[in-house]
């Protein structure tokens, strides 16, 4: 998609997409805190009205529990149970209790009826709450197994024993004889819906608020919640704390007066009202934020893409060689790349005009060199005129001569070739040398030293014979004897060629002014060809001679085709662009 789609859609879509996402995120975690913020002082909300409903409850319980320890030491209740009562006064007696009892039931809030399982127990009144049962009757209450697992208790939410009438909550406590011998058991049963009053609030009942047992089991549930009371019994309990169900927050306190845990649970929903209403609210800004953000992004990523657009269309109009109109008035990286471009353009129209005047004057050396291939045969054959006249008027040294320029000039001209081969070269010196023995009277030898296997390397044609001529000229000047030392050696990627006399040499200081036109036409081919690494070095000492060192790559072929490589463009030489 970055090499296909277009840089100002890359732009735009880049940039909207992390502004959408910056926001996105920005809405999920504030979301998140709200939640979680109302998550915490929900629970110590919770925590802190459990506690007071807690208390009632305890307080209502303990009320409870001190009524069934004075109705359990009524003198008439302990002679009933304990058989001392006269069978003369026995229906007195039953009916003095059973007045008492139904007096401490009108006279509480709480208590519905009151159960007492005895032995050998006396009528009662079924029109009143007052109910003597026998302890074998006991064996049949819903909660018989809880009843027999201790001496008092309280009793979870339960069918009223013996009748389907209601459900109640109740309180039992067992009567013993001074000899620890059961006599009865006392219960004291409580209307469900008025000991669920103790802790439901009726008109709130967003929050679901039960009692459950130690392990989890249910103590009393309404109907409407009994989904969510089994999923909360599925929990164990310890002391005050809070969990995080599926259904909602549980907070849970327990109470003093039985192994019971006052529960409520908040539903999510109404958790994260708070937080939806916020969530809501910043999404409607986050929707405009982002237009704005989209329009901001479009204007971004066109004012990016513009520039760019210019200077592919001043390549489109550059291409088509029509006027290249490029924008000014860029003082950033912008501005660099227009500046470098109008130079760039610059340099190749000079370049293209170069290479047309270069093919015009190739065209011209073409047609001259054409002219040019019949002097060389011109020459010889009237080098070969010359030598046969020499011969036949008995100059031989004139015919010697003449035979050596010959041999010269088929070297130095070598069909057209700007490199020969090292023994070309050298035989070339030798030619020279010898005419010079010929023709001048003076005893110059010479001595040349290259190995066999660099013969056959490549240098530029003429690159020693300038040299020893200068020897022979300026360092021999007015001397009769001398002598050239001429030593080619391999040198890492490199050849050295030297030439050493033993001439009258010069001051190191004169150099430059010694330098006539055959070292500078020789160092300037050099430079042509090779670049930096076409080096040519002269030592020399008055009295001392002059050794001249020249340094050049290998070469194994005499194409010249891209041997200088260290051209210089002028584009490179701009202005370091800004940062």
């Amino acid at each position: 998609m970055f090499k296909k789609a277009k840089v100002k859609t890359i732009l735009f879509l880049s940039i909207a997409l992390f502004i959408i996402f910056l926001f996105f995120v920005v809405i999920g975690v504030s979301y998140r805190m709200v939640v979680s913020e109302t998550i915490a002082s929900t629970s110590a909300h919770q925590k802190e009205l459990l506690h007071l409903y807690r208390d009632e409850l305890d307080n209502q319980m303990k009320v409870l529990e001190e009524t069934a320890v004075v109705i359990s030491r009524n003198a008439d209740l302990q002679a009933f149970i304990n058989n001392r009562h006269e069978h003369f006064s026995y229906n007195r007696q039953r009916n003095n209790l059973h007045k008492y009892l139904h007096q401490v039931v009108l006279s509480s809030s709480m208590i519905d009826s009151i159960d007492i399982y005895m032995d050998n127990p006396p009528t009662f009144d079924s029109q009143y709450p007052i109910r003597f049962l026998s302890k074998i009757d006991m064996h049949s209450h819903p909660k018989n197994n809880e009843v027999n697992e201790a001496n008092e208790v309280w009793l979870g939410e339960h069918d009223k024993h013996l009748t389907e009438e209601e459900k109640v909550v109740s309180y039992m406590c067992k009567l013993y004889s001074a000899k620890g011998t059961l006599k009865a058991m006392l219960v004291l049963n409580v209307r469900a819906r008025d000991f669920e009053a103790l802790f439901v609030d009726r008109e709130h009942q967003a929050n679901q608020r039960m009692l459950v047992g130690k392990n989890g089991e249910a103590v009393m549930v309404h109907e409407m919640e009994e989904e969510v009371g089994r999923i909360v019994a599925e929990q164990s309990f310890n002391q005050d704390g809070n969990r995080e169900l599926d259904q909602g927050l549980a907070v849970w306190s327990a109470l003093e007066r039985a192994d019971w845990f006052l529960v409520e649970v908040t539903p999510w929903g109404e958790l994260t009202k708070g937080g939806k209403r916020i969530t809501a609210v910043l999404i409607a800004i986050s929707l405009v934020a982002i237009a704005g953000a989209l329009l901001f992004a479009l204007f971004l990523s066109t004012a990016f893409s513009k520039p760019i657009l210019q200077l592919r269309q001043g390549f489109v109009q550059f291409g088509k060689s029509q006027k290249v109109n490029v924008p000014n008035g860029y003082q950033n990286e912008f501005g660099d790349l227009f500046e470098g471009f109008t130079e760039m353009t610059k340099e190749i129209r000079a370049l293209h005009q170069s290479l047309e005047e270069e093919h015009r004057r190739k065209n011209e050396a073409d047609i001259t060199a054409l002219q040019a291939n019949i002097n060389p045969h011109f020459l010889y054959n009237t080098l070969d005129q010359l030598n046969w006249m020499a011969i036949a008027k008995g100059e031989d040294e004139i015919s010697e001569v003449i035979e050596l320029m010959g041999k010269m000039l088929r070297i130095g001209l070598s069909k057209g070739k700007s490199f020969i081969p090292i023994a070309d070269e050298l035989d070339h010196i030798r030619y020279y040398m010898q005419i010079q023995q010929c023709t001048k009277n003076v005893d110059i030898s010479f001595e040349i030293d290259v190995p066999p296997e660099l013969r056959h390397y490549y240098v530029p044609k003429f690159t020693l014979q300038p040299i020893v001529e200068n020897a022979i000229i300026h360092g021999f000047h007015r001397r009769q004897r001398g002598m050239i030392d001429i030593s080619i050696r391999p040198y890492k990627q490199a050849l050295r060629l030297q030439v050493k006399d033993d001439g009258v040499g010069f001051e190191q200081k004169a150099i430059s002014q010694k330098n006539g036109y055959g070292l500078q036409n020789v160092a300037e081919r050099l430079q042509a060809f090779f670049g930096e690494e076409g080096t040519i070095t002269v030592y020399s000492a008055i009295g001392a001679g002059t050794t001249v060192l020249i340094e050049i790559p290998q070469k194994q072929t005499s194409d010249w085709g891209g041997v200088n490589k260290h051209v210089e463009n002028g584009y490179y030489r701009r202005r370091p662009a800004s940062n």
